[in-house]
């Protein structure tokens, strides 16, 4: 075989292979290259986050189907927010003795539950309200299925009720409308305080089951003393509630008295005990007021209901 006739790729020059991928970055380039990366990563979450916490909590999640499992939150609830938002509120607002102030017309119309988790888990809710002492069984069930709770703890002051509507419109992405509740209430509440009479405030005497009375400190006090009244146990000298003796009772002489109860079906000695004819000789011999117990339930702005029976009651007492 002579040269002419060997294959062409025998003599062909070999042709020299351009890598296009860079070389390996040595160790001290690994290590800048990964700092970069967690520079960068850093800052892209530093400024989400930044982007995020300039936004109102409202503009990053307002729900849409809110359920109500509490009596006081439902008040809240129903004064704030859009009916066609809310979901479901207790039983308890629909019943004549609990029900709300001006919000009949509000809560005959939404769905109700009766504390149950397996009630709230069919209603599928992006947002549950519920008192810190009630139905805690199903919040706590309810939570551990990675539901979203918010809890409120119960008002014992009117400090109490306008932090717990501010929370409320927070956690419903209506903080105005929260604000504008307040304020509502607060112009009610000056306009009754402004018509007082001058002068010491009376003992009012609200009696209840088993002699159940109101001392310092708590909410029930706070809205009789808003109304021109001191509480019988403000006049004995004690805070919170007590049950005390009908002889204790006694030895006070109000101004303005109370034994009204809706819990009289069935009857109980607890109830009787109201009958007692030295009680009901106190109470022919001082004026009465009833109160409905549905507006001094909750911290709520329903209270501006007994208030006002409240302060009438003090004017028609100035006037005699």
């Amino acid at each position: 075989m002579t040269p002419a006739s060997f294959p062409r790729r025998l003599f062909a020059p070999k042709r020299r292979r351009i890598a296009l991928s860079p070389p390996a970055p040595t160790r001290r380039g690994r290590r800048l290259l990964q700092h970069l990366r967690h520079l960068v990563s850093g800052a892209v979450a530093w400024l989400l986050a930044a982007l995020l916490a300039g936004l109102p909590a409202y503009a990053q999640s307002k729900p849409q189907r809110i359920v109500s499992m509490n009596l006081c939150t439902d008040e809240l609830l129903m004064r704030i927010v859009d009916p066609s938002r809310i979901a479901s509120i207790t039983y308890l607002s629909r019943q004549p003795v609990n029900a709300p102030l001006g919000l009949d017309h509000i809560a005959s119309r939404l769905p109700v539950n009766h504390g149950l988790a397996e009630e709230v888990i069919k209603l599928d809710p992006d947002l549950i309200l519920a008192g810190q002492f009630a139905a805690t069984t199903a919040t706590n069930l309810l939570r551990h299925l990675g539901y979203r709770v918010e809890v409120f703890p119960p008002e014992n002051s009117l400090a109490d009720m306008r932090a717990n509507i501010r929370h409320l419109g927070e956690v419903v992405g209506e903080p105005a409308r929260a604000e504008a509740a307040i304020a509502e209430f607060d112009a009610r509440f000056a306009a009754l305080q402004a018509q007082i009479p001058a002068g010491e405030k009376p003992v009012f005497a609200d009696i209840g089951v088993n002699n159940y009375i109101a001392g310092a400190n708590t909410l029930y006090t706070e809205i009789v003393n808003a109304s021109g009244y001191r509480t019988l146990g403000q006049a004995l000298g004690f805070a919170g509630y007590r049950n005390l003796p009908l002889e204790t009772v006694l030895t006070v002489r109000p101004a303005l008295i109370s034994t009204a109860t809706p819990w009289t079906s069935p009857p109980s000695l607890s109830t009787m005990s109201l009958g007692h004819p030295a009680l009901r000789r106190l109470m022919a011999e001082t004026p009465q007021v009833v109160i409905p117990e549905r507006y001094t339930t909750c911290g709520a702005p329903s209270v501006l209901g007994a208030i006002e029976i409240l302060v009438e009651a003090r004017k028609t007492e100035a006037a005699r």
